[in-house]
């Protein structure tokens, strides 16, 4: 039998890879902007963390550059995992996108690939 650890990556869709950028994080209707670090990003999705916790199913936009681009994407995501990380002390978000422009697509595909995930 397997460990959690590892049932979990075998349902993940996409690989990660391990980043450590700044994310804008906009929760619409709320008028609610955070910053964030993303942690890990893959095609799907990334992990961030912020000084606010965030609900899990709440909608969210954000904006970021990936490493290495001056091109600032627009993403429409979905909170789908968040807890209190009590060693760094901030909460930690599992997001997916929902929906983004097919050259941001590319931009990440590249990006994935070029960090050998791909």
């Amino acid at each position: 039998m397997g460990t959690q650890e590892e049932d979990r990556s075998r349902e993940r869709r996409f690989f990660r890879a391990r980043v450590n950028f700044p994310v804008t994080l906009i929760v619409p209707g709320h008028e609610l902007i955070l910053g964030g670090e993303a942690l890990d990003v893959s095609r799907g999705g990334m992990r961030v963390a912020t000084t606010t916790d965030l609900p899990m199913g709440q909608a969210i936009v954000m904006r970021f550059a990936l490493p290495g681009s001056d091109h600032e994407m627009l993403v429409r995501a979905k909170i789908v995992l968040s807890f209190y990380d009590a060693s760094s002390q901030t909460f930690m978000h599992g997001i997916a996108f929902t929906q983004y422009a097919s050259s941001d697509y590319d931009l990440l595909a590249k990006f994935m690939t070029d960090a050998g995930c791909a």
